[in-house]
């Protein structure tokens, strides 16, 4: 973690200090097993953040996320990584034409009470279009990703909200 904070690509110095917190057993797509490990950091600006490392480090820093519980934090890291590693092995599209799946998870959407549904995102895995979005629900911001199987939508007062929701929805497919 130390090594990868230090990194001119994310902050370019070490951190004043890493904590171990603790370990996770987690059955990755493509990786199988793996034991992932959260530190918790601090840089010399007073940063402080939370990150994981095996098989991909990764962190997550600000206020709001640095409020969300360690299991729900390893949610987001596990749907990050296999969005990461999926993308960059062309397994995962960004770029396709809906073969009207994108049509029907707008109706449910506003069937399901969202309005000013707005897409942000599109993903493809496999047959799977997999759709992000920015909605209002009975006033309030709210954002979600899914399709017209599986959604989730998190409120714009809860920590979750300020990571991208895909994070969740496909951390939460993954065995722990």
């Amino acid at each position: 973690m130390s090594s990868w904070l230090a990194h001119p690509n994310e902050f370019g110095a070490p951190p004043r200090k890493v904590k171990y917190q603790r370990s996770y057993i987690v059955d990755f797509p493509g990786w199988g097993k793996q034991k992932v490990h959260l530190l918790n950091y601090e840089m010399p600006d007073g940063t402080k953040g939370r990150g994981f490392v095996n098989p991909v480090t990764w962190s997550f820093l600000g206020d709001e996320i640095n409020s969300i519980p360690d299991d729900t934090l390893l949610v987001a890291y596990c749907g990050w990584s296999w969005l990461f590693t999926g993308i960059n092995q062309g397994v995962i599209e960004t770029k396709f034409p809906s073969e009207g799946e994108k049509d029907k998870f707008q109706r449910r959407l506003s069937e399901d009470g969202l309005t000013e549904v707005r897409n942000t995102d599109s993903y493809k895995i496999g047959s799977s279009e997999i759709y992000e979005f920015t909605a209002q629900k009975e006033g309030k911001k709210v954002k979600g990703a899914g399709n017209t199987e599986d959604y989730l939508v998190f409120n714009s007062g809860t920590p979750e909200y300020f990571l991208p929701a895909i994070y969740f929805l496909l951390g939460r497919k993954m065995r722990y």
